[in-house]
């Protein structure tokens, strides 16, 4: 009887050769028990696709996950988390604003994660909001200040006529030191009605920094 060291090996080697395999191709390479193969294979640590039914294993170190902590090996999918479920909690939790069933299947190339979400939300493991027709499913903790962002990212900017835009800009020019209260004043006296609310939008959309000034970003 082999050694549980050369069963570690040979296991090993079978990912070598094949980055991913099934519980079947696994056993059929090692010759090893079902047993003995998960027992090394927890020892060593491994990755369940999150779909495919959970069919498919790789080895701790071989995915190289994007910046979303997804991997993906054909079209076999597998997360930083692990199952389907821990890896949309892991997404949400990574969100600025919470997410969307479609901005989710988009991400996990999957057709349909409205069922595991529907039982995160009844487990509550996730909070949920109905905006513009669809359900954004938040991380519990901070789920307030996600949603709030949420609001400010689905709101419509509305900015001022573009004469009024480039009257402020060239005030911004001419005086970077004063405040948006004070060039608000400034325009007040050239019959441009500008409110401190409408420069800072004005201020968002063209990314202007104020303490930096107009041509820094």
């Amino acid at each position: 009887m082999r050694t549980s060291v050369f069963q570690l090996r040979d296991i090993l080697n079978a990912f070598r050769k094949n980055e991913v395999l099934t519980k079947e191709e696994l056993l059929r390479a090692t010759q090893c028990s079902g047993m003995t193969a998960w027992r090394l294979l927890k020892k060593h640590g491994y990755y369940t696709s999150y779909n495919c039914n959970a069919r498919y294993y790789t080895l701790v170190g071989t995915p190289q996950f994007d910046q979303h902590g997804l991997w993906s090996f054909r079209k076999i999918r597998f997360s930083k988390w692990g199952s389907l479920t821990e890896t949309i909690i892991g997404l949400t939790e990574n969100s600025e604003a919470g997410m969307t069933p479609e901005q989710l299947q988009q991400l996990l190339q999957l057709q349909n994660v409205r069922p595991a979400l529907a039982r995160l939300f009844q487990q509550g493991r996730l909070a949920r909001e109905k905006m513009s027709g669809q359900f954004v499913y938040f991380p519990l903790a901070d789920a307030s200040h996600r949603l709030e962002r949420r609001r400010e990212m689905e709101s419509p900017m509305i900015l001022p006529p573009l004469e009024q835009i480039i009257a402020l800009l060239v005030e911004i020019i001419q005086r970077p030191q004063n405040s948006p209260r004070q060039w608000a004043s400034r325009l007040a006296r050239q019959q441009i009605r500008l409110s401190t609310e409408d420069i800072q939008a004005i201020l968002e959309h063209y990314e202007i920094d104020q303490k930096k000034g107009l041509f820094t970003s």
